[in-house]
């Protein structure tokens, strides 16, 4: 057996034996983030009001060898499961997230970026399942920050109602 795992490595590049002993920084998808249900403007929040609830289902990343060995290459891309509320008419729908990178101990933010993902919905469906296109972070090589020192963090933008809904119902 380790004879025939030496042979299959035996035909990897270099570059890709050595993408096998690159650390990635952790991936986060925290729980108040992670749902988004969003409710007809100015009316009370209950079922009768619901347009979307929409969940961030998965995090596929992989990490690299950046380019000209200048650092990692993080790739990353989410799912989204989309389920149409009562309230809901329209076809289609953006959904607004982020990613960030968050400095572990501290907490602080070093960077946030936001996208916006239109999900379809087929007809006469209500719900839909969509994964967003890769997003590839650069995390720059240096000796007094590692890798490991990162956490990528991966929610919806909420708004102050919609983060308070989540907190209060808890994970689902």
């Amino acid at each position: 057996m380790v004879v025939l795992a030496a042979l299959g490595l035996a035909g990897c590049s270099q570059s890709r034996v050595d993408n096998l002993l690159i650390a990635c920084p952790t991936l986060s998808l925290p729980s108040d983030v992670a749902d988004l249900s969003r409710h007809r403007p100015g009316t009370p929040p209950d079922l009768s009001t619901l347009l979307l609830d929409a969940r961030i289902q998965a995090l596929d990343g992989a990490c690299r060898g950046a380019r000209r060995g200048e650092g990692v290459s993080v790739s990353l891309a989410a799912r989204f499961q989309v389920e149409r509320g009562p309230a809901g008419t329209e076809r289609s729908v953006d959904l607004p997230w982020f990613i960030a990178i968050v400095e572990d101990g501290t907490e602080t933010i070093l960077n946030r970026q936001t996208f916006v993902q239109r999900v379809t919905f087929a007809p006469n469906t209500t719900v839909a399942a969509v994964t967003s296109p890769r997003v590839e972070l650069v995390f720059p090589l240096r000796a007094e920050r590692r890798i490991q020192d990162h956490r990528i963090m991966v929610g919806f933008l909420l708004t102050p109602e919609e983060l308070a809904l989540n907190r209060t119902r808890g994970p689902r």
